[in-house]
C-alpha cells in the first residue's frame, strides 16, 4: 500500500496557517474595540478615576443648575408664543382688560381733589380775588366755600368682652348710640350776645335729590338739614334698629353687586372707608366706627366750639386725639388742564420715537413701526395695569399720574424689548420661525432675569426708606415691573414672532 504523506503534510500545514492568521486578525479586531471602548470611558480633563474604575464628573453648581432651567423654560415659552400666536393675544388682551377694570371709577391723571390747610383761629373765608402776595395759597382758593363740612367722629365698644357673646354684639350696641348723638347735634343751640343759633339757620338745606341718586331716597336726607350718619339705614328711627333682625344685611343691601373701587352709600353714611368700620362679621378688634357729617352752609366758630363742648361733657374720652387746630380747603377740578398732560404725552411720543430709530438699524425687522407702537402699547398697558391691580387691593394712589407715570417708565425701562428684538433676528436665518424665537429667548433668559431681580431689590431697599411718597412709588413699580414683564414675553415676543414670520415670507 502506497502512502502520500508529505503532500497530506503540506496541505494541513498550509490550512493551520490560515486558522492562526484569521485568529490574529480576530485578536487585533478585538483589540482595537476594546482600545476604541477604553478611548471612550477615559475621564475627560479635569475628573478624576476612582480605584474601581468609575468616573468621577464634575457637579453643576447651584447657579449653573438654575441657568440651565431658565433658559429652557424660556424656550418652551418662545415655542408657545410662536406657535399659538391668536390665542396668546387675546389672552392678553382679557388680561389687560381685567386688571384695567377698576380704572373705570377712577378719577383721570390729574383730576382729583386737592387739599390745602389753613389754621382754624381767626379763619374768614378768602376774597373772591387775590390780594398781595399769595405764597404757597393755590390758584382755587379764593372766594367763600360752597360749603363746610363737619364731622363728630365716634369710636365705641362693647367692654368688658364676654367670649359667650356672639359677633353681631360687637357693633349692634355701639350703632344704637348713633340715635341719641344725632338727636343731641339736631337740639343743640347756642346762645350769645347776638341771639340763639340753633343748627337749621347754619345747615345746608337741601330740597331734592339727584335722577341717579333717588332710588336711595329712603336712606339719604331729601329734604331739610343735611345730616348723614349710620341711623339713616333706619330713617334715624330707634324703633326700626331694635326691630332689625339682621344689621349686616341692611347695611350691604344698598352695595353694588361685584367689585366697587369707589366710595359707596357705605362710606358716605359711615363717614370713614367701609374696612375701618369694624362692621363685619369677621372684625377682631370690635371696635365700631363711624361718623356724624353735618354740611354746614356758614360756618360759626362759637356755635361748633359749643357743641364741640357739648358732646364732650356728656360723652367725656380720655384717649380723643383729633387736631382742632387747622382746616382743610378740598378742591374738585372740572377738567383736565392741557398743560398738565404735556408731561405725559411728551414721554410717550420720546418713547415711540426712541424705539422706532433703535429698531430701524435692524433689518431682519418688516414693521419697525409696528414694533415701536407694540412696545408703547406695552409699557403704557404696564402702567394701567399696575394702577388697576393697586386699586383692586385698596393701595388707591395719592400721588398725581402726571408726576409718577413718567418714572414709572424709567423704572420699567426698554431694554429688555430692545435685547429681545436683537437676540431673535440673530439667530440662523434658515432656522424656522419657531425657532428663532424660541433660541433668541433663550439666548437672553439669564441677563433678563438677573436684571429684574437687581431692579426688585432696589426697588425693596427703597421701600424701606419709610418715606411715604417713596414708600407708594415703589409699590407701583414693583407691581409696574412685574406687570411689563409680563406682557413682554407674552404679548411683544408674539407681535416680534408675527413680523419676523411676515419678513419670512416676504422674503
Amino acid at each position: 500500500m502506497h502512502h502520500y504523506e508529505p503532500e497530506c503534510g503540506i496541505s494541513t500545514q498550509i490550512y493551520i496557517i490560515l486558522q492562526l492568521m484569521c485568529c490574529v486578525n480576530r485578536l487585533l479586531l478585538v483589540l482595537l474595540l476594546l482600545r476604541s471602548l477604553d478611548a471612550r470611558r477615559a475621564p475627560p480633563p479635569g475628573s478624576a478615576a476612582l480605584p474601581n474604575g468609575c468616573q468621577l464628573t464634575p457637579r453643576m453648581t447651584v447657579s449653573e443648575r438654575l441657568r440651565q432651567r431658565i433658559s429652557a423654560a424660556f424656550y418652551r415659552h418662545g415655542l408657545l408664543c410662536a406657535s399659538y400666536p391668536v390665542p396668546i393675544i387675546l389672552f392678553t388682551a382679557l388680561c389687560i382688560l381685567a386688571c384695567c377694570y377698576p380704572l373705570l371709577k377712577l378719577p383721570l391723571p390729574g383730576t382729583g381733589p386737592e387739599e390745602f390747610t389753613t389754621g382754624l383761629r381767626d379763619y374768614a373765608p378768602p376774597p373772591p380775588e387775590p390780594q398781595g402776595d399769595p405764597g404757597d395759597r393755590p390758584d382755587w382758593y379764593r372766594g367763600p366755600p360752597v360749603a363746610y363740612i363737619q364731622q363728630v367722629l365716634v369710636k365705641a365698644a362693647v367692654s368688658p368682652w364676654d367670649n359667650r357673646l356672639v359677633p353681631v354684639d360687637a357693633f349692634r350696641s355701639p350703632l344704637g348710640r348713633v340715635f341719641s348723638l344725632v338727636e343731641e347735634i339736631r337740639n343743640h343751640v347756642h346762645k350769645d350776645s347776638s341771639g340763639v343759633h340753633s343748627l337749621e339757620e347754619l345747615c345746608l338745606q337741601v330740597t331734592d335729590l339727584l335722577p341717579g341718586l333717588r332710588r336711595m331716597q329712603a336712606v339719604l336726607p331729601e329734604h331739610g338739614c343735611l345730616l348723614v350718619s349710620p341711623g339713616n339705614y333706619w330713617q334715624n328711627q330707634r324703633e326700626r334698629f331694635d326691630s332689625d333682625p339682621d344689621i349686616l344685611r341692611t347695611v350691604h343691601q344698598h352695595e353694588p353687586k361685584g367689585l366697587h373701587t369707589s366710595a359707596t352709600l357705605r362710606d358716605l353714611l359711615f363717614g370713614v372707608p367701609g374696612k375701618h368700620t369694624g362692621v363685619s362679621l369677621y372684625s377682631r378688634k370690635h371696635v365700631v366706627t363711624y361718623t356724624i357729617t353735618v354740611v354746614l352752609q356758614s360756618y360759626d366758630a362759637r356755635f361748633v366750639g359749643s357743641l364741640r363742648s357739648r358732646l364732650r361733657q356728656l360723652h367725656p374720652s380720655a384717649n380723643c386725639s383729633v387736631r382742632e387746630d387747622h382746616m382743610v380747603h378740598v378742591h374738585f377740578k372740572e377738567e383736565i388742564g392741557i398743560a398738565e398732560l404735556i408731561p405725559l404725552v411728551t414721554t410717550y411720543i420720546i418713547l415711540f420715537a426712541y424705539i422706532y430709530f433703535s429698531t430701524r438699524k435692524i433689518d431682519m425687522v418688516k414693521s419697525k413701526w409696528g414694533l415701536a407702537l407694540a412696545a408703547v402699547v406695552t409699557v403704557l398697558s404696564s402702567l394701567l395695569m399696575s394702577v388697576g391691580l393697586c386699586t383692586l387691593f385698596g393701595l388707591t394712589p395719592t400721588l398725581n399720574g402726571g408726576e409718577i407715570f413718567p418714572y414709572l417708565v424709567v423704572v420699567i425701562g426698554l431694554e429688555n424689548v430692545l435685547v429681545l428684538t436683537k437676540s431673535v433676528v440673530s439667530t440662523p436665518v434658515d432656522l424656522e420661525v419657531r425657532l428663532r424665537i424660541a433660541q433668541g429667548l433663550s439666548n437672553e433668559s439669564w441677563s433678563i432675569m438677573k436684571n429684574m431681580a437687581t431692579e426688585l431689590g432696589i426697588i425693596l431697599i427703597g421701600y424701606f426708606t419709610l418715606v411715604p411718597a417713596i414708600q407708594e412709588f415703589c409699590l407701583f413699580a414693583v407691581v409696574g415691573l412685574v406687570s411689563d414683564f409680563f406682557l413682554q414675553m407674552f404679548f411683544f415676543t408674539t407681535v416680534l414672532s408675527i413680523d419676523i414670520r411676515h419678513g419670512y415670507f416676504t422674503l
